[in-house]
């Protein structure tokens, strides 16, 4: 028999905010993390709005890594450690005496950032056409600030090493879906009896120079704009232009409930079911009839043992680009028919932009505290459907609700999907 999973501890740092309850009630309060960025300004990026943090919260995570006698940390560790740290501290877990535990920590990549790319320049011959990569290759090797020291996987290393994580160790790198594929990952090893406990989560640091620069190419980016900056994010509205990046990590404790009553835990939810899907379309877009995206929702549900009647709020992907709307729109309507207008509809994304690999582990705490405090969040910057949009029942004010059960989305590029189900704690 399957173990019921739950959800004992929760730590996010996103934005400008440093806990998933400060995240929580921003949103409630309509405060937008989207913000201009001064430096990419400065180095000629045109829509440098973004959901970034700032220098000085940096600097601080990465002096107190050094406190604990950690080496040199790119961005997207320093926030894992910081998040890992207080979901721990706040599942009250000694995580070293834990025998079956496992790490599921998502993590795209680590992007050059403006500097390496002049230390890049400083070994090209202009005459010749020609770069000298033996010797940048020597000298990054020396160089603990450099690149190819902030791999993908830095943070699993640092916190598997830090927490004596021996058992499982995983770093899925799914693009947007890999944040809800750590979560789900986590909850089939415990729900399989395989693990007692799993630190589940994912960490992305996306607001500097060359991610902003190969979105924007893409398209996928929202142009530049004179609007103010908190307000360019729009899902599921007419007016929708592309999204904005974001920077955070949120992390979750998972544990069987029977451990996690053993040791008196205070249990904040459950993950009750998932989905994982690779399309067979194209990399950066999906079936615009939605039937890929109605699957792997259906897949999610069906694994929780529910019924499409049984969801009581959808926690979307909403990007707020043409293409991802849309096609979610129509998942929605295709998986749910009729009860599509009755079905509350978020998207967290409004006002903290897409982090990419984190923004599934972030909308995982939210909707458990969604969950706990039994209330929806708005979408920021929602006024009018267009065609494609019409009859999603977009929450636009913090809104009281009963709330069972979340269906939370995060969709892809390079077709990858996936879905989790998260559940309240009965009364």
């Amino acid at each position: 028999m399957a173990s019921k999973v739950v959800v004992t501890g929760i730590g996010l740092i996103c934005g400008q905010a440093k806990s998933a309850h400060e995240l929580f009630e921003r949103i409630t309060r309509h405060q937008s993390s989207v913000r201009k960025s001064e430096k990419l300004a400065a180095y000629g990026v045109t829509n440098s709005a973004c959901s970034f943090i700032d220098e000085q919260v940096l600097v601080e995570l990465d002096v107190h890594c050094r406190e604990q006698g950690l080496p040199p940390l790119a961005a997207p560790a320093l926030l894992a450690f910081y998040a890992a740290g207080q979901a721990i501290e706040n599942a009250g877990i000694d995580v070293h005496s834990i025998e079956r535990k496992g790490l599921f920590l998502a993590c795209n990549k680590q992007s050059l950032e403006a500097e390496h790319l002049l230390g890049l320049a400083k070994h090209f011959d202009p005459t010749t056409g020609k770069m000298d990569l033996d010797m940048f290759m020597e000298m990054q090797r020396h160089e603990k600030q450099s690149y190819f020291h902030k791999r993908q996987d830095m943070a699993a290393l640092v916190l598997a090493e830090r927490y004596e994580f021996d058992d499982v160790v995983m770093t899925p790198g799914d693009a947007c879906a890999a944040g809800g594929i750590a979560v789900g990952t986590g909850y089939r090893y415990i729900a399989q009896g395989e693990l007692d406990v799993a630190l589940v989560g994912a960490t992305e640091a996306m607001c500097n120079y060359m991610p902003m620069l190969s979105f924007s190419i893409l398209g996928a980016l929202a142009p530049q704009s004179d609007e103010d900056p908190a307000s360019i994010s729009r899902p599921f509205d007419k007016a929708r232009s592309g999204f904005v990046m974001g920077d955070g990590s949120a992390f979750l404790v998972l544990e069987s409930e029977q451990h996690a009553q053993g040791r008196g835990a205070k249990i904040l939810g459950y993950v009750s079911g998932f989905a994982k899907q690779t399309e067979s379309w194209r990399i950066t877009s999906s079936p615009k009839d939605g039937s890929d995206y109605a699957r792997c929702m259906g897949d999610a549900i069906a694994d929780a043992g529910l019924s499409i009647d049984d969801i009581d709020h959808i926690n979307a992907h909403g990007t707020s680009t043409e293409q991802n709307d849309s096609c979610e729109s129509a998942a929605i309507k295709k998986l749910f028919g009729e009860r599509t207008a009755f079905i509350p509809v978020t998207s967290n994304k409004s006002a903290i932009g897409h982090s990419l690999a984190a923004s599934g582990a972030i909308e995982a705490a939210l909707s458990i505290i969604s969950l706990q405090r039994q209330l929806l969040l708005p979408t920021l910057n929602f006024c009018e459907s267009d065609e494609d949009t019409a009859g999603i029942n977009v929450v636009q004010q913090a809104t009281p609700a009963r709330i069972k059960h979340i269906l939370s989305n995060s969709f892809g590029f390079g077709g990858e999907n996936s879905v989790l189900i998260l559940s309240s704690v009965e009364e």
